[in-house]
């Protein structure tokens, strides 16, 4: 656990740095759902007191990344299919809502570049790597469509979920291509281009539906291999 802490004993506003270094190391996958977070260790690899990882807990708990048992302490939340399946209803509904409100201001010169740099994940391997630099590529271009909708409390909730997949996603190893989703974002820059906002918003909604499916199918498939590792170790 050592490694992935950063020495914060000298840093100002120890309370948002803790809860930022706790929470990459979540999304990242370095801690895994189900995890103990023990307070006195985490204190001790970061040169803190315990005050600001117990004020980063709390608010962890409510963004849905820990779980805090009374008298057993916190822990890494769980991913469940019915949370997957939550955040993608929560985000069908509301996404749609503030990239249409964005519509008019988006910057064709910043999707065209985000489109090239898509483009070059094109039948590229899919490895840890990859994914990484995709997965925050993927979140920069959901935040790009929503940013000018002139409503924060509906970006800071997207952000939320956004971090939520690549989450996700770095627990549930992506086996499958990149080109589903890369066609998928370059068809609604298209529409962008062409000032289209009614298949704009189609396609959007589309492709937050597949991204669904795609990630409980990585789910499944992740279950299925480590059902068949745990019967051949039998």
């Amino acid at each position: 656990m050592e490694k992935y802490f950063k020495n914060l004993g000298d840093s100002l506003s120890l309370k948002g740095k803790a809860y930022e270094n706790i929470k990459l190391q979540i999304v990242k996958g370095n801690l895994k759902p189900g995890e103990r977070l023990l307070e006195e260790k985490l204190s001790k690899v970061m040169n803190i007191s315990r005050a600001p990882i117990r004020e980063a807990f709390n608010r962890l708990e409510k963004e849905g990344f820990v779980t805090i048992i009374p008298r057993k302490g916190a822990m890494v939340s769980n991913i469940t299919t019915k949370e997957i399946e939550n955040i993608f209803e929560i985000r069908e509904a509301i996404e749609p809502l503030a990239a249409k409100k964005s519509f008019s201001k988006l910057s064709i010169t910043e999707l065209n570049k985000m489109g090239k740099k898509f483009e070059e994940f094109m039948d590229t391997p899919v490895d840890n790597e990859n994914r990484i630099q995709y997965s925050e590529l993927d979140e920069k271009f959901h935040i790009s469509i929503v940013k000018n909708c002139d409503n924060e409390k509906i970006i800071e909730l997207l952000s939320n979920f956004e971090e939520h997949v690549r989450w996700f996603r770095a627990f549930y190893p992506n086996k499958f291509s990149f080109n589903w989703s890369i066609k998928e974002h370059l068809g609604i820059i298209d529409t962008i281009k062409n000032n289209d906002e009614e298949l704009f918003i189609k396609r959007l909604i589309q492709h937050l539906r597949s991204s669904k499916q795609h990630l409980l199918s990585e789910i499944d498939y992740w279950r299925l291999q480590k059902k068949n590792q745990n019967e051949y170790k039998k």
